[in-house]
């Protein structure tokens, strides 16, 4: 069982493969195409076979359409996917106006593990291939740092502390929500260097959501990119 992260679409070009098909056949035509007639599956087809395949490297006219996406995992896990980002707009939830829900943790409305993430109870390995367990005393542990940490966050607030001073109390495990746009290129790139093999485990789970999301909505062409590209730590052109 995967971590509790969540992705779901809130907005994205319609019919992006005709888009990319669109700049593509322009590129060469000597003709004004402002439309075509071929539908979705079949430009993203003529996408894969006359830009994608043979690796020729040209990724420019992936960039037209945009996907915007609503994400929810641990503010670490977010802190590492917007760091590796290359062309892509982040909004994250500020801790500086949303900490209700941290005070409810401290108050017992709500337990943490509904505000707080730890990763489940299993084996793991580090980036080095260092194996170790997390075990259920190691989760509870952490939830009750975690509850510690919105306690003191909580009493810092009723001393009258602003909240970006008292957020310094908290463990950096909460959850956030982050809602990110990006370009077909784009969203290909960060898969490219969040969901190889020696990212973190976190990282992971959330892009493999995320490429659920982009391969709804350019089905082509993630065909040839889960064959050719998925997990294979190779960086979009």
């Amino acid at each position: 069982m995967g971590p509790p992260f969540r992705v779901e679409r809130l907005a994205a070009t319609e019919c992006p493969q005709q888009l990319i098909y669109l700049a593509l056949h322009n590129d060469y035509s000597e003709d004004f195409n402002p439309t075509t007639t071929l539908d979705e599956a079949e430009c993203g087809k003529i996408v894969v076979d006359r830009l994608l395949k043979g690796n020729r490297g040209h990724w420019g006219v992936l960039e037209h359409p945009h996907l915007s996406l609503i994400l929810q995992a641990d503010h670490n896990t977010i802190m590492q996917l917007r760091t590796h980002r290359v062309g892509v707009s982040f909004d994250v939830q500020s801790m500086r106006y949303s900490g209700t829900r941290i005070q409810k943790v401290a108050t017992g409305e709500i337990p943490p593990e509904q505000v707080f993430y730890t990763r489940p109870v299993g084996d793991y390995h580090d980036r080095d291939g260092k194996r170790y367990s997390w075990t259920e005393a190691d989760q509870q542990q952490a939830l009750e740092w975690a509850k510690r940490s919105a306690v003191r966050y909580h009493q810092l607030r009723q001393q009258g502390v602003v909240e970006e001073d008292a957020r310094g109390a908290l463990v950096t495990s909460y959850f956030q929500n982050a809602v990110v746009t990006g370009n077909a290129r784009s969203w290909l790139h960060l898969l490219d260097v969040r969901l190889k093999g020696n990212a973190q485990d976190e990282v992971r789970e959330l892009m493999k959501l995320v490429a659920l999301q982009v391969q709804r909505w350019i089905p082509e062409t993630y065909a040839w990119y889960k064959e050719h590209r998925e997990s294979k730590a190779i960086l979009a052109p």
